[in-house]
């Protein structure tokens, strides 16, 4: 069940470089009854902050142009910034105990790590909301016990679908499968670089370059309905961990390529499928 409506509507700022989890996050806030401003790099973060006060700041770790922690440090000091009391929530896909700590020194209330769901939204927002209420100005949201993550072997399961836009409801609070429908076509058009990318760094060994753009790849999953990716990515993301010899990563990385192709046919037939029940 998703949560309720909250009593106030809030103006929020929503800073992501990828367009799938921006657009899904937005979806998700705006459930909520929040008003989602929205920012695509740094650049754009502070245009904003030095023009409209928010109720709350929600904000990607790694940017085009730079980090949350450039935001968050230009917010508190510099003399045109309208949020210098506003609270930060951070996104990110790393699950470690440390890197959490360590966002969390620069100032951030609360990390989240992705995909933000209507629950978690719905919990900081709440406390937005009482701060509010008793006027207050500065806030105080509680300390959360940082959950880490942790994947264990999983096999690549040809049996798990390759669409599925229940799920992909569910993970956006969405009540009309055209949102989940949106967000995997804008995954797939995202996979075009984000998969260049990946086999650059391949062919160049780069294991970090490999992981970092797998993360980005994990954040736009997140927030959709494609499974069997989803399921792809996190076999070699895991695979990475204990072994750094691409060699023999190799069928991995072909797999992960072979289920982008099989979601591209695979979003072009539900299309023709929907076209064809309008139609009807």
């Amino acid at each position: 069940m998703a949560p309720p409506k909250l009593p106030f509507q809030h103006r929020i700022l929503l800073i992501e470089d990828d367009n799938v989890s921006l657009f899904a996050a937005s979806e998700i806030l705006s459930s909520l009854t929040a008003m989602v401003d929205m920012a695509r790099d740094v650049e754009e973060a502070i245009e904003q902050l030095n023009t409209v006060e928010y109720d709350l700041v929600i904000s990607d770790i790694s940017l085009p142009d730079g980090t949350g922690m450039d935001i968050i440090r230009h917010a508190r000091t510099n003399e045109e910034s309208k949020n210098k009391a506003t609270p930060f929530v951070a996104l990110t896909a790393h699950q470690t105990k440390r890197k959490h700590e360590e966002i969390l020194s620069h100032g951030f209330f609360e990390v989240i790590t992705k995909p933000l769901s209507s629950e978690c939204a719905h919990s900081f927002l709440s406390h937005c909301a009482a701060n509010r209420n008793s006027q207050q100005d500065s806030y105080d949201l509680p300390a959360r016990d940082l959950k880490i993550a942790t994947e264990g072997d999983v096999m690549v399961a040809r049996d798990v679908a390759v669409i599925d836009l229940h799920l992909g409801l569910q993970r956006m609070s969405a009540k009309h499968d055209e949102k989940a429908v949106i967000a995997i076509g804008m995954l797939i058009d995202s996979l075009k670089e984000d998969i260049n990318v990946l086999k650059e760094c391949y062919e160049k060994n780069d294991i970090a370059g490999i992981r970092e753009i797998l993360l980005k790849i994990r954040g736009g999953l997140d927030y959709s309905g494609v499974p069997r990716l989803q399921q792809s990515i996190a076999v070699l993301h895991a695979a990475l961990k204990n072994s750094e010899d691409t060699a023999m990563l190799q069928p991995l990385f072909n797999n992960v390529y072979e289920q982008v192709a099989v979601l591209r046919q695979a979003y072009q037939d539900l299309l023709v499928h929907r076209r064809g029940q309008l139609q009807n």
